[in-house]
C-alpha cells in the first residue's frame, strides 16, 4: 500500500495503512474530510448545547460502521481525525481553512505523482507563501526576508507596547516610539 516504503524510517514503521481496501487511500482520505466537514456544518446549524456531543456521537458511530463495511481503514479514520483536531484548533477560521486547502493540494498531488508530486507541491506551496503580500508586507515576514530580532519578537509574543522600536516593515518615518510614561 506504501507508495515509497524505503523512505520511511524504521522508528515510524507503525504509521501507515496495514491492510488494503476495496476503495483507493486518497479517496478514503477525501470522503473522510468531506464527511468531517458536513458534521463540522452539521454542528453549527444545530442550535442546542447538546450539538457537540452529538456531533462526536455521530462520527464515532460513522466511522465504525465505514469501517466494519470496508468503506475505511482504521487508519484513515485516525490520521482525518488528527487533521480535524488541527483544523479545530487552529484559533483562526480562515486559517484553518487555508491550512485544509493546503493539506488537500499536498494529498492529490503525492496521490497522482507519487514522492516527487508531494516534493513539488510542497515547493509550490513554499514558493506561493513567499511570493505573496498583504497590505505590501511579505506573509512570511520576518522569516522571508529573513529578520532575526523582529522573528524573535513574534515567536516570544513580545507585545507592542513594550517595544521601543517599531518594525522595519512598516517603513514608519520615526521607527522610535513616543515616550508612554506621559
Amino acid at each position: 500500500m506504501a507508495i515509497d516504503p524505503a523512505l520511511k524510517p524504521d522508528a515510524l514503521s507503525f504509521i501507515g495503512v496495514k491492510e488494503d481496501a476495496a476503495v483507493p487511500l486518497i479517496l478514503q482520505l477525501l470522503l473522510a474530510d468531506i464527511g468531517i466537514e458536513f458534521l463540522r456544518m452539521a454542528a453549527i446549524h444545530t442550535p442546542t448545547p447538546l450539538s457537540t456531543a452529538m456531533g462526536l456521537i455521530a462520527a464515532v458511530l460513522i466511522g465504525q460502521i465505514a469501517i466494519d463495511v470496508g468503506l475505511f481503514v482504521p487508519e484513515v479514520i485516525l490520521y482525518v481525525a488528527v487533521a480535524a483536531i488541527g483544523t479545530f484548533a487552529t484559533p483562526s477560521y480562515e486559517l484553518s481553512i487555508a491550512n485544509k486547502f493546503a493539506r488537500i493540494f499536498l494529498l492529490i498531488m503525492t496521490a497522482f505523482f507519487h514522492t516527487s508530486g508531494f516534493i513539488i507541491g510542497l515547493t509550490l506551496l513554499i514558493v506561493f507563501l513567499a511570493q505573496m503580500k498583504v497590505f505590501t508586507v511579505p506573509y512570511l515576514w520576518p522569516l522571508l526576508p529573513f529578520r532575526p530580532l523582529a522573528l524573535w519578537q513574534v515567536k516570544t509574543r513580545v507585545p507592542v507596547t513594550n517595544t521601543v522600536i517599531r518594525p522595519m516593515i512598516v517603513k514608519a518615518e520615526d521607527r522610535v516610539r513616543q515616550n508612554r510614561s506621559h
